[in-house]
């Protein structure tokens, strides 16, 4: 068992990027855009934490999957994959993980170039809110570092 990092995200469409880029900065598993590489990365009794944006109300949530109920996913599209769909295959391939959560990021907009202020100032809220539930399982997180490193890395694809 281990705790496992996968962002998802289109480094191509704004702020569909957040996730991609927060997991590259804090060393998880970038698994770019279509979700297909973190079924690879996930293996049986792992606690796992996708990061990815969320169209939603609020702002940022922290969201559990339920893992029992994911085998009832159904997946339309065979060149994406979401969080939920991951871990729907992944039990299907007898790697079903233990826990699984979705940190979750509104977008402001989905274009081109790079990802928005606001988005960025979401990531920033969302982990100094659920520091203290990431840390108990030892997920350290510098959110100043983290805020530079996205920001470096926002305007650049696929860097």
């Amino acid at each position: 068992m281990a705790i496992k990092i996968i962002g998802m995200g289109n480094r191509l469409y704004g702020d569909d990027a957040i996730g991609s880029l927060v997991a590259s900065c804090i060393g998880g598993l970038d698994a770019e855009a279509n979700g297909f590489q973190a079924l690879a990365f996930i293996e049986k009794g792992d606690i796992v934490f996708f990061i990815d944006a969320m169209i939603m109300d609020e702002e940022f949530n922290l969201f559990k999957i339920n893992v029992e109920k994911a085998e009832e996913t159904e997946i339309s599209d065979p060149h994406r994959l979401s969080p939920i769909q991951v871990v729907s295959l992944a039990k299907k391939a007898g790697n079903v993980p233990k826990e699984a959560y979705i940190l979750a990021i509104k977008p402001e907009r989905i274009d081109w170039p790079g990802v928005s202020n606001e988005a960025i100032e979401r990531v920033k809220k969302l982990f100094q809110k659920y520091n203290d539930f990431l840390a108990s399982y030892g997920i350290i997180i510098n959110i100043d570092e983290l805020l530079k490193c996205v920001k470096e890395k926002s305007n650049t694809p696929w860097i």
